[in-house]
């Protein structure tokens, strides 16, 4: 028995409703994807800028907890101090140690008594630099907007706050966020015994 299949059926595309319907869901999918991916990449961005300057900070910090423990002076102004430490090396290639000698005083000197390297730490262009002796500064932070100094307890404790730039903002950030982004290091000078 054969049949006749007759074309009974519709045959179309999508009527305009359903292309407007379609399109607006796919534009507010991607809208959506857009925003998460742009607030994705300011949050990665401002991640990398905290750990980048909290480095820096522990940097910063072991660096003048050492140079500022080992000091016998110090001469400070806002964003430069010079820090005079003893002679721990002699001025060989190899840099062998000292014998430290007792001066009878209750100070301890290397070397000759009047032997001192001088290390200078600076703020220059937004960056702070460590420069011992005549050797060649090197960068211990970037981003840096300030960099003070504060001798206290007759000049034996030095604090110092380094302020960073707030760089995961993209306007201008107000005071209490720049004080935000401050480092505080406290240090006793234990060489400086000038002074009791």
């Amino acid at each position: 028995m054969v049949t006749r299949f007759t074309r009974s059926r519709w045959i179309g595309g999508f009527a305009l409703a359903e292309i407007m319907i379609s399109t607006a869901i796919f534009s507010a999918v991607s809208a959506g994807l857009l925003l998460s991916f742009v607030a994705l990449k300011r949050s990665y961005a401002a991640t990398m800028d905290f750990a980048i300057n909290h480095g820096d900070q522990m940097r910063i910090s072991d660096y003048l907890a050492l140079d500022f423990r080992r000091a016998v002076a110090v001469t400070a102004v806002r964003n430069d101090a010079s820090i005079s430490i003893p002679c721990y090396y002699d001025s060989t290639p190899t840099k062998s140690p000292q014998t430290p000698v007792l001066n009878g005083k209750g100070g301890v000197y290397y070397g000759t008594s009047t032997c001192a390297v001088m290390v200078r730490y600076y703020l220059s262009g937004g960056v702070i630099y460590r420069k011992e002796g005549n050797d060649e500064p090197t960068a211990l932070a970037v981003d840096v907007q300030d960099f003070e100094f504060d001798a206290t307890d007759l000049g034996k404790v030095v604090k110092t706050s380094v302020t960073f730039k707030p760089t995961f903002r993209s306007q201008g950030a107000s005071a209490t966020v720049r004080t935000a982004t401050a480092f505080h290091n406290t240090t006793l000078l234990r060489n400086n015994r000038g002074v009791y």
